[in-house]
């Protein structure tokens, strides 16, 4: 078996000239008035921290897949022999190309050249804290994750949420509830999980999924996941490939994951036991610079939103945090 694992990570920005007038002239073209939120464009400037908390506390991996809109970061070191930096356009089909979506991008990581057969996508809002080991990401060569039947019912409905309507549908198609959840029982009712057991138990009697809880922590993937959704589910994938932007009755890229799920390709694991995601907010930066200065866990996702409202101070912050506990250069960074 082959128990190589690699990370792929992706990073946008909007700074290229090139990519700022494809982006303007596609977005009149669609009768589209360009998204003016000031967080989905600004940075906080921590990529350089991603890349060292992987070279303090995950050297066992295989390469890093580094993706990018536009040029690597100029501090990048491209040499690196772990490191292989790629473009959207190395990624994507040419036919769906350019794109201002990251569907297209995550529905095509396995026509990376080389990609392992195992390997966990990190946005670059995602960092590493603390030693990990693979078996904190594969058990048995199967991902560790959570798998928690949820009905989530949106007040406000949103194109994010309508993709992932989309992705359930795609799953409840292609797979009957009481035959998956029965031919993987230890998965669903887990003994050492009694809190995911329960949880499923309300929807034991439904005969669909009706949706699974989100996991917004790097996903673990298995590259067969890609081929078998690509045959079953063509026709959708290459309309939602297609978008130029992200709209409604695009497939969410959560497919890949529910379909795992509901394959039984995973391994029942507790991963906000090591993980925790914080949706930055006045209310919890201090929480979350806390959780990094004192690596309460393992791995943080930090996801930005409207509702921070005194960006350059907690950005000063939470850059101070990261400081404390990754000082040293990588052997990525120039």
């Amino acid at each position: 078996m082959d128990n190589k694992i690699d990370f792929v990570i992706t990073w946008g920005s909007n700074d290229d000239p090139e990519w700022r007038e494809q982006y303007e002239y596609y977005s009149a073209k669609a009768g589209r008035t360009a998204d003016s939120s000031v967080y989905r464009y600004r940075s906080w400037d921590t990529l350089h921290f991603l890349f060292r908390g992987i070279d303090k506390f995950a050297p066992w991996v295989n390469k890093i897949y580094f993706i990018t809109n536009a040029h690597p970061p100029k501090w990048m070191n491209t040499n690196h022999p772990k490191l292989v930096v790629l473009n959207d356009k190395d990624v994507v089909p040419a036919q769906y190309m350019p794109t201002f979506s990251c569907f297209p991008i995550e529905f095509n990581f396995h026509r990376i050249e080389g990609l392992s057969d195992k390997f966990v996508y990190f946005c670059d809002d995602m960092f590493i804290l603390d030693h990990v080991d693979p078996t904190h990401f594969f058990k048995k060569g199967l991902p560790c994750d959570i798998g928690i039947m949820s009905a989530v019912s949106h007040y406000k409905p949103n194109v994010y949420d309508n993709c992932c309507s989309m992705a359930k549908a795609l799953v409840n198609i292609h797979f009957e509830k009481p035959k998956a959840v029965k031919g993987n029982i230890f998965k669903w009712f887990p003994i050492a999980l009694p809190r995911v057991a329960l949880a499923n138990l309300r929807y034991v009697r439904l005969s669909i999924f009706p949706g699974f809880a989100m996991n917004h922590l790097p996903q673990i993937y298995l590259k067969k996941t890609y081929e078998e959704i690509w045959k079953c589910c063509k026709e959708d994938l290459e309309r939602t490939c297609s978008s130029k932007f992200r709209s409604y009755g695009n497939v969410s890229p959560t497919l890949i994951r529910y379909w795992q799920l509901a394959s039984g390709n995973f391994t029942p694991c507790n991963v906000y036991k090591y993980g925790r995601v914080f949706y930055l907010c006045d209310s919890n930066i201090s929480e979350s610079v806390d959780c990094i200065t004192h690596q309460k866990k393992k791995i943080v996702c930090l996801n930005d939103g409207e509702h921070v409202t005194h960006f350059e101070n907690y950005k000063e912050r939470i850059l101070r945090a990261f400081e404390q506990i990754l000082p040293e250069k990588s052997s990525f960074e120039l």
